[in-house]
């Protein structure tokens, strides 16, 4: 059996190599860029987050972003894909109502189920809390990948609607 001091020493050394991991781990603070590294819309905010800060909107390529999302998706599907302020309004919805699912440590689904006249659609935002390098610098949170309006709003809070879709 170990002494009490090698127990408080053992616990005390596996809260140092926690914290120091979880520091290491954590993503960098968040930078603005040119290119596709530049931030188009900051203005959201949520209380569920695993990075602790909330979601930005960079310019993005044809994978994430603004570009991804005015391209319609990687099908280039503009119409389930919109970008406009009535849109950004219900993105804001889908944050403040909470996560619906993470896919990783820091790739999180928002979803806000919603009526469009008598249909019911789920709108979803994809957001990657983790690092993001462009051009060999450390740009912090990548930001929203992409947000999309489905059919539907299966699952809790949409979540299922959401992740059907591939996009």
């Amino acid at each position: 059996m170990l002494h009490r001091k090698h127990v408080v020493a053992l616990v005390a050394a596996a809260c140092a190599i926690t914290m120091a991991t979880t520091t290491a781990m954590a993503p960098g603070p968040i930078q603005d860029g040119s290119g596709a590294a530049h931030i188009v819309d900051d203005s959201f905010t949520t209380l569920a987050s695993p990075g602790g800060e909330d979601p930005i909107l960079r310019a993005g390529n044809a994978k994430f972003g603004l570009a991804h999302i005015k391209q319609g998706g990687k099908h280039h599907d503009k119409p389930s894909h919109p970008y406009d302020a009535a849109a950004k309004k219900k993105w804001q919805l889908a944050f403040y109502n909470s996560i619906c699912d993470s896919l990783g440590k820091y790739y999180t689904l928002y979803c806000y189920p919603y009526k469009q006249g008598s249909e019911k659609r789920t709108m979803c935002v994809f957001v990657d809390y983790g690092d993001y390098t462009f051009h060999g610098q450390n740009m912090g949170q990548k930001g929203i990948i992409t947000a999309y309006s489905t059919k539907g709003q299966k699952g809790p809070n949409g979540r299922d609607s959401c992740l059907t879709k591939d996009d």
